[in-house]
């Protein structure tokens, strides 16, 4: 396995208070483009980090909170914000002081100047600039929530997974009404949409967090029915579509224990192609993204309060 032998960046925390710890590097070496790495490294330091968002040439990362209850409203959740070199700019970015508290920060999205994070049973947006919240919406309904993962559809409109619902849906963000699109996906987690724009993938947890499978949604089609993809099953979190079609997907592999995550690479069909070599305890790999350059995968080990950076084969 790679172990972590790369400076990523130098680091100048600011705003670490009430006990946080700064983000810092580990390794040596130096990095080589913004979003590029010359070798594997990590970022350790954060606070339950689900979530890596590149938008531009700044970053951002989701951070849970200290107390790491994916559904609890305690408000110690927040995002960071880094430069693109990897310096943390911000550690507690989002949301500013004033602006209503991030109870549990998941998934991230960028369009128009601003970005998006699910946040249990709501999406909240913040100025890119001025970090203040812009935009609030509650997905409603009776039935307990937990938005999970987001996609940007097109500059208008994202698509949010809802892990509690088994359901993908469609918010618009001028109306700042969702709708359903897909549902019968048990534990909907990781969503990613191909570079065609006609399709989206899904991966999930499972109905109890007891492992998954993965789903194709046909966005040409109406109503849209998620299919299942070849025979990957897992406690399934992470996904991207890379540019040839193929699907990186990570998997807790237990969502309680020990036990260390894996990252493979996938065909579309379902056949695996390659593993993704990573650290030996690499523990619950979240929602990943791939750096502008197409050659690292920015992954939050979220037990470990850490990012893994790690190169795609």
């Amino acid at each position: 396995m790679a172990t972590c032998l790369g400076v990523l960046l130098l680091v100048a925390a600011t705003g670490c208070g009430g006990g946080d710890e700064p983000v810092r590097a580990t390794g040596t070496g130096t990095p080589n483009a913004p979003g590029t790495v010359s070798k594997p490294g990590s970022l350790e330091g954060f606070s339950a980090p689900e979530s890596v968002l590149f938008a531009g040439d700044r970053w951002f990362v989701s951070n849970i909170g200290a107390k790491v209850d994916p559904t609890g409203k305690d408000g110690d959740g927040f995002l960071t914000e880094l430069n693109s070199v990897g310096t943390v700019t911000a550690r507690r970015a989002m949301p500013r002081l004033g602006d209503p508290p991030l109870n549990a920060p998941k998934g991230l999205a960028h369009t128009d100047n601003r970005v998006f994070v699910a946040d249990i049973d709501r999406v909240v947006g913040y100025d890119i600039d001025t970090h203040g919240q812009v935009f609030e919406a509650p997905v409603g309904g009776d039935e307990p929530a937990l938005l999970n993962d987001i996609a940007l559809l097109d500059p208008h409109t994202l698509l949010v997974t809802d892990t509690a619902r088994g359901t993908v849906h469609k918010l618009d963000l001028e109306t700042e009404k969702f709708e359903s699109l897909a549902t019968g996906m048990p534990g909907a987690n990781g969503i990613a949409i191909d570079p065609s724009g006609n399709l989206a993938y899904v991966v999930g947890l499972g109905a109890d967090f007891g492992g998954g499978d993965v789903w194709r949604l046909d966005l040409t089609r109406h109503p849209v029915t998620p299919q299942r993809v070849g025979g990957i099953h897992g406690v399934l979190d992470g996904l991207a579509v890379l540019a040839n079609g193929d699907l990186v997907i990570s998997d807790w592999v237990a969502s309680q224990g020990d036990r260390p995550g894996k990252v493979n690479i996938y065909r579309d069909d379902g056949v695996e192609v390659t593993a993704v070599e990573g650290p030996e305890n690499l523990h619950g790999p979240a929602d990943f993204t791939v750096d502008p350059a197409g050659r690292n995968l920015w992954m939050p080990a979220m037990p470990d309060n850490r990012l893994v950076i790690v190169p795609l084969p």
